[in-house]
Order: C-alpha cells, then structure tokens, then sequence
C-alpha cells in the first residue's frame, strides 16, 4: 500500500519543474547506437525505481544473477519513491548532470522527458539489435511514443476498474458483477444503501487518472482536445458528468474524499457497507487480501458503460526510459537491461507478484500466468479492458494539470460551488498552462 499512501502528499506539492527545461525530442538520425559488445570490465548501471519497490529489486536481483553476470552488467537499483517524486529528481538530475542510466515513472511523462533530451529515442537501438516489439501488449501504446519513434518500453501497466464487493451484492440481492451501464449505477447503489443505510461508493479523486475513466465512458469526453491546446473540462459532456456524481453525493449514495483523505480510502476498501470503488487493477491483490481479512469477497468488473454503450480507459503505471546520459557501451548495456525486463517471464513475474497488467502477450502462456489469473480472475477482466484503452495526455505540464483539476472539481463537490462556472474558471487555468 506504500505506492498509494506515498502518492498524495508529494501530488499536492508537485511543481512545474518542467518549466525549467527546453528542448525538443531527438530524431533516430541523431542517435547513435551499436549492439552492446561485452568485455573485461564489469558496466555498472544506476536503475532507478518507483512505486513498487520490492518486486523491482527482486527483478534486478535475477538479472545480476542470469543475465547480468552472463553479458558483465551489474545494475544497481535505488527506489526514488512514487511517480511525482521520481519526476522532480529525474529533472533535477538532469540539470545537474547526474541521471540515472535507465529509470522508471509514470506512462503520462514520456514526451516531457523526450521534449527535454532526458530520454534516448529508443528506435536506433531498435534497428541495432532487431528487437521484436510486436509482442507488447497494454492496450493503446501511444503513451510509448513520440511522433513515429519509440521512446520508452511498458514495465507496469495498469486500468482503472470497478471494484465490487460480491458479499455484499448477495445479501442485497444485486448482480455481483455490479451495474454494466452508468445508467444502472445509482439503482445499484440505492439498493446497497437501503441495505446498509451507509455510503455504498466512496469516491478519491487523488489524480484525474479514474476521472478520464469515468469521463470517456460517461460521456464521451477528453480532458483536452487532440492538439493538447485546450481543455475539455468545461465542455457539456464534463459537465454532466460531474452534475450527475454531485446529485449521487447529494443523496448519500456517493462519499467524495479530499485528496489527502488516503486512509479513509483504504479503510472503506474492506468496510462490510461498501458496494463499489473505482480503482487501479495494479492494487487487486492488495485490495482482495484487505477484503479477504474482512470476510469480504471482491470482484472486478469492467468500468461501466455511457448512454452510447461505449467505454473507455487510460492506460496508466509506469515505462523504463533509457537515460540520456553515459558513454555509448553505458547506453548499449542500459538498453539490454531493459530489454530482458521488458521479456516474457519477466513481465509475467511483475504481473503476478503485484496486481499489474502483464505486458507481453506471451506471458499470459506462461504458467506463472495462468496460475495467477485462476485464483485471481480479475487479470483477465483488466486485461480485456484493454480493448478499450485511451491513450493519456502527453503534455509535459500534464501532472500539473491533473493536479489542478482534481482540486478544483473536489472544491465543486465539498463545497457545493456552481458546476459550469467554476469548470469554466478552471478550463481558463487549464488553457493556460497548456499554451505558456
């Protein structure tokens, strides 16, 4: 639960530190990369990690063990802490010419790293090593590109999903698969409510991540148009979207939390009255074992549908980048790293030791695989999510943005402030920072 917790303080603190780097993504003509030849001397590699700690290390264990003592490659894993922390140090660390030689952080980054010659366009190394992408599997790969040219491999990907507690749908009598449709949602909760006489659905708007769920399947709604020149989130679909959470707040049937209201969160992830969360398949194993300890049985569903029967969901977690920093052989050895922890076993390890989606088609053949998704079948309901996979924003400003957003329409449900007049104040910020 470290991930989540450690999440909220430092998105409440997060500064444009973007702001502070120009530049522009590379072409591949301007990288220059050659296969990793191996020799005398040990490469020693500087990994930096996020969000989830433990598995990270064990992976790079494995890899100094196998494949690292095999090619002279010693990788030395250091965790930074969550996304938005790992942001501010790798940019930092850019400016002061100490970056890591590969590093993890959120899928949303990529092109504000490339923009600013943080990462290496991975294409050159691509073409140099004849490596076979076509196996990734996480939905929309946008979030791995800039323009035509690879920049980043998946590590940890995951979707938002519906949570649903199944003890509770019996004794109400409800489907426990929880509702299919948004428009069957507040009858579902209704139901639970008479059942409890408590809030069914409890809401933590931490990061806009589930609001461009809910927004893309409620009503067909981007946070910023295609050219990520404006934004969305005053237009009708976003309204009535939030109108319609606002009236389900209003009648009990949802608890809005602040966003530093994590433990609340977490606490009503395994109370007894609790129908339904949306939330991270990266947390499933975490939250089935919370629930378990409750005497709670927790499904996993797919987001719900709009009106038009269609939904869709942001591909979010993490990618490896390949550092721009280090002499050539450093670059070539940092790119096998990520190669073998981008490989079959090791992305099918990752998966079943977190919650997160494999990102290898292949690893769902490996038996680690199907053993995991028998006891926890939700896997599968995520990873046929992916069929409806959105790409997330990909400007620089992106998590400053978020941040933003998620404040302000938290302020509209707490304290009961005008819907269209404050999402139009908050689209005129949201512009802003778009187009400085």
């Amino acid at each position: 639960m470290s991930m989540w917790k450690k999440k909220v303080l430092p998105l409440m603190m997060t500064v444009p530190v973007t702001m502070g780097l120009a530049g522009c993504a590379q072409t591949d003509a301007e990288v220059f990369a050659a296969p990793y030849e191996k020799g005398e001397q040990t490469i020693e590699l500087q990994f930096w990690t996020s969000a989830v700690e433990e598995v990270n290390q064990a992976l790079v264990d494995q890899f100094n063990e196998t494949k690292g003592a095999e090619l002279n490659i010693h990788v030395n894993a250091e965790y930074q802490g969550d996304y938005w922390e790992m942001q501010q140090k790798v940019n930092a660390a850019a400016i002061a010419g100490t970056l890591p030689n590969v590093f993890v952080d959120e899928v949303a980054m990529t092109k504000g790293f490339a923009d600013n010659d943080i990462i290496v366009n991975l294409e050159p190394y691509i073409k140099a090593t004849d490596f076979d992408r076509s196996d990734f599997q996480i939905g929309d790969l946008g979030n791995l590109y800039v323009g035509e040219d690879l920049y980043a491999f998946p590590h940890m990907r995951s979707v938002p999903v519906m949570y649903v507690n199944k003890t509770l749908a019996a004794k109400a009598g409800l489907d426990a698969n929880g509702p299919a449709t948004f428009a069957e949602l507040e009858a579902y909760l209704q139901a639970a409510h008479d059942a409890t006489g408590e809030p069914p659905m409890y809401l933590f708007n931490y990061d806009f991540w589930v609001m461009e769920a809910l927004l893309h399947s409620y009503s067909g709604t981007t946070v910023v148009n295609a050219e990520e020149t404006e934004s969305n989130i005053n237009s009708a679909g976003a309204v009535k979207l939030i109108t319609f959470i606002e009236e389900l707040e209003s009648k009990g049937l949802v608890k809005v939390l602040g966003v530093t209201d994590s433990d609340a969160f977490y606490a009503a992830i395994a109370k007894p009255s609790t129908a339904l969360i949306f939330a991270s398949i990266g947390g499933y194993k975490t939250f089935a074992g919370m629930a378990q300890q409750s005497g709670l049985e927790l499904g996993v569903s797919m987001i719900p549908t709009g009106d038009d029967g269609k939904r869709g969901v942001p591909v979010g977690g993490s990618n490896t980048y390949l550092a721009n920093t280090g002499s050539d052989q450093e670059k070539a050895a940092a790119f096998e790293f990520m190669k073998w922890l981008s490989d079959t076993e090791q992305a099918a390890y990752a998966s079943a030791n977190t919650g997160y989606l494999p990102t290898r088609l292949s690893s769902l053949d490996t038996d680690l695989m199907k053993e995991t998704i028998a006891a926890f079948p939700g896997y599968q309901v995520a990873s046929d999510q992916l069929e409806f996979s959105k790409m997330r924003p990909m400007t620089g400003a992106y998590h400053e943005i978020e941040d933003l957003m998620g404040g302000r329409i938290n302020e509209i449900w707490l304290e009961n402030l005008n819907i269209q007049e404050s999402l139009d104040k908050l689209a005129e910020e949201v512009n802003v920072i778009l187009n400085r």
